[in-house]
């Protein structure tokens, strides 16, 4: 099957594909431009709710997609918030892998290769197809909102809390970090969530977009799977290969991180071992 039929079914889906188009096409001239490869990043808490609203606006109402809207963007401004506050959003802003990698591929035609294939297109796909269960939604027969939807919302906040609380903490102990206070000598956060969990933001992420997929069981026919599952499949294995390198950065950065992976769970969160 074409995956493009997917988005004829009207319901702003030729919108949807020309947001992600030129988000693609300029996410890539900026990266290789300014060599600055942060541009997908600056739009990842920002897309996924913009395309949430051009389904609400592109379709009937329905208060289940007005419900999956108001829960996309309650993540994505309170996540552009904690992006905004790191200078995320500055012309230099660039997260410190990218340059990392660059270093590690060593050559700017393959590494710009990487940009365009990964970086600007794949990643730019991804944050359609996780924001596109309410599209599956808006386009099928759907039951009325029930007791199925009261749970997912539920789940939905809880996770969003967890995110919010293990961003803060992270945020809070790098102040302390950059004062020199107490508790900070070893270079990275094990307290609190993190006690738990070495990546309890990113367990949350995860899990919050599996909640969004869920949605989608409320269409008639019933099906669990739905070919929206391949957003939150993708994001579920990213997530999950960027958690290794970061993990490796960091390993070799502190040298105790190797005994606080050996404790404490990776994503999950789990009582630690001793």
């Amino acid at each position: 099957m074409n995956p493009l039929t997917w988005f004829e079914q009207g319901h702003g889906g030729t919108y949807l594909l020309t947001v992600m188009s030129i988000s693609s096409i300029v996410c890539f001239i900026l990266g290789f431009l300014t060599q600055n490869h942060s541009q997908v990043d600056k739009l990842w808490s920002l897309l996924p709710p913009t395309y949430c609203l051009i389904v609400f606006i592109c379709s009937p109402f329905q208060p289940r997609v007005l419900l999956m809207t108001i829960l996309a963007w309650t993540w994505g401004l309170r996540l552009s918030y904690n992006f905004a506050r790191k200078d995320g959003y500055t012309w230099s802003g660039e997260d410190y892998r990218w340059p990392l990698l660059r270093k590690i591929v060593n050559n700017r035609f393959l590494f710009e290769i990487f940009n365009f294939t990964f970086i600007s297109i794949f990643q730019n796909i991804l944050l359609l197809f996780i924001a596109c269960p309410i599209y599956y939604i808006a386009s099928h027969r759907s039951a009325p909102l029930n007791l199925w939807d009261l749970v997912c919302t539920i789940l939905f906040l809880f996770f969003f809390i967890v995110e919010v609380t293990a961003d803060q903490q992270q945020w809070n102990f790098h102040d302390d970090k950059q004062a020199k206070r107490p508790g900070t000598k070893d270079g990275f956060l094990q307290q609190g969530l993190f006690k738990y969990s070495r990546h309890p933001n990113f367990f949350s992420e995860i899990c919050l977009w599996w909640i969004f997929y869920a949605f989608t069981f409320s269409v008639q026919p019933f099906s669990y799977i739905n070919w929206t599952i391949l957003g939150t499949i993708s994001l579920t294995a990213l997530i999950n290969g960027s958690t290794t390198f970061t993990e490796s950065v960091s390993s070799q950065k502190y040298p105790k991180y190797k005994q606080y992976q050996q404790t404490t769970s990776r994503l999950i969160p789990w009582w630690p071992s001793k």
